[in-house]
């Protein structure tokens, strides 16, 4: 009997013992996976952090490949090239509010965890100085942008004000260029009117005075009869008659009647400024 006692006393020590490894074992279990958990989670959360630590350093180069961008922009490309940083510049300026965004939120996971990490603290802490120095670059890049377009319009005023300015100092310039041709042109005009006795008295070219006197346009006179030329060019004046006589008073030396005896005869001016110095009419007299 007592035999009996002593074993089932050790059976239920040997039980006892079971069940509290089995309890033990249980709980480490838990524990374990709750490391795990934590564990698998701190991984996560340093991804994040890690992608976008690049992100805002990629953020950054943008940035600064824009400023070269800018600051190099010339030529003829300048107004295209200005709208591309523009718009790039705004692409750029979404996605750094959405980093902050995105770190905001990593803070809060990391303050609400209870684990306070001062390395991780202080890397939040960097990437939040990064991006205030990309948004304080954003912000004078686009400042510089404006002025550059402001300078830009105000050089494109200048230029068109200085054109038109010039257009209309040509237009004076060929106005009075015109003006001055047309004054020599009109001091160069000279009158000739051929024709017979009969027909230059017709046309009050010539009229007989007293004792037989001849004037020559004296009183009124057909203007429209006389042929216009410039003095400048006029050398030689066909007659078309055999017999030609100046009846105006042209200095002598000064031309020549020339033609055979039988022939029509031609006025040659050999001295054009003397020729025309008393008169700039002049009336010739044919006969057959």
């Amino acid at each position: 009997m007592k035999k009996s006692l002593l074993i089932l006393a050790v059976a239920a020590v040997i039980l006892s013992a079971c069940s509290g490894n089995e309890k033990k074992l249980d709980a480490d279990s838990a524990e374990i996976a709750n490391l795990k958990s934590q564990y698998n989670e701190a991984n996560t959360f340093n991804d994040s952090l890690l992608l976008l630590m690049g992100d805002i350093y990629t953020g950054l180069d943008s940035i600064n490949q824009q400023e070269g961008l800018l600051y190099n922009t010339g030529g003829g490309e300048g107004v295209d090239r200005r709208e591309e940083i523009r718009k790039n510049l705004a692409s750029i300026r979404a996605r750094l509010a959405a980093n902050k965004k995105l770190l905001e939120e990593l803070q809060a996971k990391a303050n609400s965890s209870g684990q306070q990490n001062a390395v991780l603290n202080k890397t939040i802490d960097q990437l939040k100085a990064r991006l205030a120095e990309q948004d304080t670059k954003i912000a004078q890049l686009t400042s510089d942008l404006e002025k550059a377009q402001t300078q830009i319009s105000d050089l494109n005023n200048q230029v068109a004000e200085g054109t038109k300015k010039l257009d209309e100092a040509n237009a004076a310039t060929e106005e009075a260029q015109a003006q001055t041709v047309a004054a020599e042109n009109e001091a160069n005009k000279v009158y000739y009117a051929i024709g017979t006795n009969k027909e230059l008295k017709k046309q009050g070219l010539l009229e007989k005075k007293f004792l037989g006197s001849t004037k020559v346009l004296q009183g009124n006179f057909n203007q429209g009869y006389f042929t216009v030329a410039d003095k400048r060019t006029l050398t030689t004046i066909p007659t078309g008659a055999k017999k030609a006589e100046i009846k105006t008073n042209m200095p002598a030396g000064s031309y020549e009647i020339v033609g055979g005896k039988d022939e029509p005869k031609t006025i040659k001016i050999t001295n054009p400024s003397k020729f025309w110095s008393l008169s700039p009419y002049l009336v010739v007299e044919v006969k057959d």
